[in-house]
């Protein structure tokens, strides 16, 4: 079984054409199915004079109205439990998860048996992409109260024969959890980008031990984009193959992953989640082709308990649609942002993401972490954008100015923007143990002050 090269050989290598058809027989079946029993959305429907008669292909998704994590967030409110959304009886409901809330009140998701059985199949594929196979073991350090990555990624590499170790890092504690590591030998370290930095500092000075004799061989690196300086050195560091896997609560736990013989990610979700690409001021449509960009919009077509139509994650992405050396004959694509997280700097685009890029570029000059200043809320900022960068261990105070004109420079050239850098020493931003926030927000510190 671990020689197969595909975890679902039809579907994975199945023809666009084929795709396309099949996927517009299941849309119309799913927005009959959501009419009939979302009140939500057979309002928004309605409001825009739209019948599930008047979807007839795939084509015609772009008659349907958009969905924000807002209005499900709303719904939950107003309608109680999983909002008016919900299509399935509570009854049917076997499991329900949902968003971390970090960014407010966590929206809840709920499956069905048939529901949880799609994101096995979801799960699999992506992790087979990805290199994970059965025989495989991980511990898995994140949060079991509602957030996907914790409980669904554990019950779904266990449907694929993947051995989980389940040790929430909050609850275990990080000198549990590494004797964990020390005593079952996991072959997959599973992390955010972020963290590995932050266990690999903790594995030097606490274990006194390289981080490459622990022996783990695969990285599944989720939850936040993964730059190539951070995966040179993460690879380095730990001595594994890092991938770069993605997933939603929202939408599926697991959506796409890559297969480290073509760029960016494969989509992993045909014939269970459908894609479009959108220009997120226009709201217009952008033609899926190679090396178009734009904000991913994801519509589940063979969901009973919590569908979402035309959901805007906010993600915003560059496509790939040449083949792949892999076979796989889905899109590919790479996260360059989100679009409520873009600034715009003098009419000038920034990511975070993009900054993070350049600043790894400079590594070991710098260690790669840096934050964002802002003196007021985005995303129109007038002024020159303020950077603080750490430098590198060791580095000489004499050419901290000239590194700081280096990466003006740099920056400037590659990002068309004029930054304002200040040089700190190592370790005086805070890591993360999951994802990182790369703005600081002075202007939230003032209001806290008045």
């Amino acid at each position: 079984m671990s020689e197969k090269k595909y975890w679902n050989k039809e579907v994975e290598t199945m023809s666009p054409k084929k795709l396309q058809q099949i996927e517009g027989d299941l849309l119309k079946k799913e927005i009959e199915y959501v009419y009939a029993h979302s009140p939500f959305y057979r309002q928004k429907m309605d409001e825009l004079k739209i019948s599930p008669k008047d979807i007839k292909s795939r084509e015609d998704i772009a008659k349907l109205p958009f969905t924000t994590k807002d209005d499900l967030r709303r719904t939950q409110v107003e309608d109680g439990g999983l909002g008016g959304h919900q299509c399935a009886a509570f009854s049917k409901i076997v499991r329900i998860q949902g968003t971390s809330g970090t960014s407010g009140r966590p929206l809840y998701v709920g499956l069905t048996a048939r529901d949880a059985d799609n994101w096995k199949e979801l799960f699999a594929r992506h992790a087979w992409t990805g290199g994970i196979r059965p025989g495989d073991s991980f511990i898995n350090p994140a949060n079991f109260t509602l957030f996907v990555g914790g409980l669904s990624e554990a019950v779904s590499a266990e449907a694929m024969g993947v051995c989980v170790i389940p040790a929430p890092l909050a609850t275990t504690g990080i000198e549990k959890m590494m004797q964990l590591v020390l005593d079952l030998h996991p072959t997959i370290l599973f992390a955010t980008p972020s963290a590995t930095s932050f266990l690999a500092e903790y594995v030097r000075k606490d274990l006194k031990m390289d981080p490459k004799d622990l022996g783990f061989k695969k990285g599944f690196m989720a939850g936040e984009a993964m730059a190539e300086e951070d995966r040179k050195k993460i690879e380095d560091e730990w001595g594994i193959v890092a991938r770069n896997f993605y997933g939603l609560a929202d939408v599926a736990a697991d959506l796409a992953s890559e297969c480290g013989e073509g760029e960016g990610l494969h989509f992993c979700g045909q014939g269970l989640v459908m894609t479009e690409l959108i220009d997120p001021k226009t709201l217009e449509p952008v033609k899926m082709e190679d090396g178009a960009e734009g904000e991913i919009i994801y519509t589940t077509i063979d969901r009973e308990a919590t569908p979402v139509i035309r959901y805007r994650c906010r993600d915003m992405v560059r496509v790939y649609t040449s083949r792949c050396a892999c076979g796989r004959t889905s899109l590919r694509f790479s996260v360059l942002g989100r679009s409520d997280d873009m600034l715009k700097v003098k009419a000038v685009n920034v990511y975070p993401s993009a900054v993070k890029d350049v600043i790894c570029s400079f590594i070991p000059e710098t260690t790669g972490e840096f934050r964002i200043v802002l003196h007021e809320p985005g995303p129109y900022i007038n002024t020159n954008l303020e950077l603080k960068i750490e430098h590198g261990e060791g580095y000489p105070a004499d050419r901290i100015g000239d590194l700081a004109q280096r990466l003006k420079k740099t920056i400037k050239e590659k990002l068309v923007f004029t930054p304002v850098i200040e040089i700190t020493p190592p370790n005086t931003l805070k890591r993360s143990e999951y994802k990182i926030d790369y703005f600081e927000r002075l202007y939230e510190k003032d209001d806290k002050d008045k």
